[in-house]
């Protein structure tokens, strides 16, 4: 198996079979959106298909936009900006929905197209940087690593493989230009090309940047002068990058859960050792970078367990060098640099498992070497060999056997969320009227909260649809709701805030807190915090431009697997609106 070209197939056909449970699939999350707004039934922030990946502009009439009309929360930063520069995937989105509409099994076959030619590209560089051994256990353990399959199966995150491919190819074509004495400028040239393509399609490819530097840093033996001049086109790249990101209008502004790594330096590096951390986890131990935004008390657990595994690969490692041709010892250092140097851009946004698409090319490579060397005997007594066996065990448990099923099930567990929620939407105690306003209570489950308004537009729903849907907590926590008049309902987070959860962080930062006396407008209704804990609010109150019981108000909560119909109280009465785990398990 361990050989090539076998081991390029074997790559490919693991690509392939480990996400086909994702061709069950249906829209899922921003999926729907995207559909939405290309039919142009769902606000866009910016119109057109090249736009797909701007959520939010920050420009000042989007309240109106994206607020009053129900797809972000009351909560929204007024300048909140998650904008991201990815026109090559919008276009290709947009190519899917051109082909084949609201048919999901063609965005999802193009997704695993594209993620098998990563993976391919990936097996090729490798073995141009690899003994033939080690590339193909390196390529193997890509493939099947549990940290892509989101990338493989999911139509929306797919810009982190189409800009993935083109950054391994920047990689083996910059590599191939600087082995060849004398190359064609047209190698040099085609390098750029494929980078520039790759950070039209998505960040990730910002990756390539990081092993080209740490490749001229350490990996090459040439004078420095001639380093820096290979290098110097990629640093034009990057600077024009960066001008054109800014100048047009892209980034994040306004938001906790993303991180602008220049216009927030301070919290960026305040953050930088913790999330490291987390996505080592993820990266060597296999538990999902995701359970520290799903999970936040877990977080410390997370980072410790990421630390615990770096030191474990450091010292295998060093127990496998003694083997290791002194070459390729330079070449793993450079890979690993490289690795670290990726995983920084990713390490400003939300924790998620898809950025470590660029580090596993050295991560990958580093396990292939500790697997394959650190067991080893040696000159000494097998038992003082037997801790570095242990740890090869363990490492070999995850990726080998672990890895794949994670991958699958990862796969498996999307196509099953997506029907859920759409069966949810379908199912929802929702009268199908003219002018009706949806109104949700307690709705922490991603998939009937902050997804709720694309759900109920996609899902086969009887006409005529909601004309707006607004969710009032997304709070895992009970909820007391008291009506305090006619038009008004009070409600208290017990034993808990809003604005503590990852997803409800997503919209607003620490920087713009909500107190006691604020009041925030909700088209023609209005919010008003009642109690807060640290600019957090515990306890607001809503009031409708009508009365809370009028027929065009369809009030919801999430209880027995359902989105069932809620009656507010009669005036001077409060009731409790028990919290109940969703379809996503939140």
């Amino acid at each position: 198996m361990l050989r090539f070209p076998r081991a390029l197939w074997l790559a490919a056909f693991f690509a392939v079979t480990l996400a086909l449970p994702s061709l069950l699939a249906d829209f899922y999350c921003d999926d729907q959106a995207m559909v939405l707004r290309l039919e142009n039934i769902a606000p866009a922030p910016v119109p057109g298909p090249f736009h797909l990946y701007t959520f939010a502009s920050g420009a000042p009439e989007q309240r109106h936009l994206l607020v009053d009309g129900g797809p972000l929360p009351w909560w929204t930063f007024d300048g909140l900006r998650l904008s991201f520069f990815r026109p090559l995937s919008s276009a290709l989105f947009a190519f899917d929905h051109a082909i084949a509409g609201r048919r999901p099994l063609f965005y999802h076959v193009h997704s695993i197209a594209w993620y098998t030619a990563a993976v391919l590209v990936t097996a090729m560089l490798l073995r141009r940087v690899l003994p033939e051994r080690e590339a193909a256990l390196a390529a193997l353990l890509f493939a099947v690593s549990p940290a892509h399959w989101m990338l493989a199966s999911w139509p929306s995150a797919r810009h982190g493989a189409i800009s993935g491919a083109l950054a391994m190819a920047a990689i083996a074509l910059h590599l191939r230009a600087r082995r060849q004495p004398g190359a064609p400028a047209r190698l040099v040239l085609a390098a750029l090309a494929c980078a520039a393509l790759g950070l039209a399609a998505g960040e990730t490819a910002l990756g390539a940047f990081a092993y080209v530097a740490a490749y001229e840093g350490i990996g090459r033996r040439e004078p420095i002068r001639e380093r820096v001049r290979a290098l110097a086109p990629w640093g034009a790249l990057f600077l024009a990058y960066a001008a054109l990101y800014a100048g047009l209008g892209f980034g994040v502004r306004g938001s906790s859960a993303y991180v602008d790594p220049i216009a927030q330096t301070g919290e960026y590096l305040a953050r930088l050792p913790t999330r490291l951390a987390v996505f080592a986890n993820a990266a060597l131990l296999g538990i999902p970078s995701e359970l520290s935004t799903l999970a936040p008390q877990a977080i410390p657990a997370l980072a410790t367990m990421g630390a615990v595994a770096v030191v474990a690969l450091a010292m295998l490692l060093r127990r496998a060098r003694r083997t290791l041709e002194p070459e390729l010892a330079r070449t793993l250092a450079w890979l690993l640099a490289g690795a670290a140097l990726a995983v920084l851009p990713g390490a400003a946004g939300i924790p998620g498992d898809r950025i470590l698409f660029m580090p596993n090319l050295g991560i990958a490579s580093a396990l292939a070497v500790v697997l394959l060397h650190a067991g080893v005997k040696g000159n000494r007594a097998a038992l003082a060999a037997l801790p570095a066996r242990a740890g090869v065990a363990i490492f070999g448990l995850v990726h080998i056997v672990l890895g794949p099923l994670l991958f699958a099930f990862g796969a498996a567990q999307l196509a099953s969320s997506s029907h859920a929620a759409l069966a949810a939407a379908v199912r929802a105690e929702i009268p199908a009227r003219d002018g009706v306003n949806v109104v949700g209570i307690g709705l922490a489950d991603p998939l009937v909260g902050m997804y709720l308004p694309s759900s109920l537009w996609i899902a086969p729903r009887p006409e005529p649809r909601p004309r707006a849907v607004h969710v009032l907590t997304m709070s895992p926590r009970d909820h007391v709701v008291r009506r305090t008049d006619a038009r008004t309902l009070e409600i208290t987070i017990v034993n808990g805030v809003l604005l503590q959860g990852g997803f409800e962080t997503v919209v607003r930062p620490p920087s713009a807190p909500l107190r006691a006396g604020d009041t925030v407008p909700l088209g023609a209704w209005t919010v008003r915090i009642v109690d807060d804990d640290a600019g957090r609010p515990k306890r607001f109150s809503v009031t409708f431009d009508r009365p809370a019981d009028d027929p065009s108000l369809a009030f919801v909560t999430w209880r027995d697997g359902a989105l069932r119909a809620w009656t507010p109280p009669p005036i001077g009465q409060e009731v409790t609106v028990k919290h109940a785990i969703g379809p996503m398990g939140i």
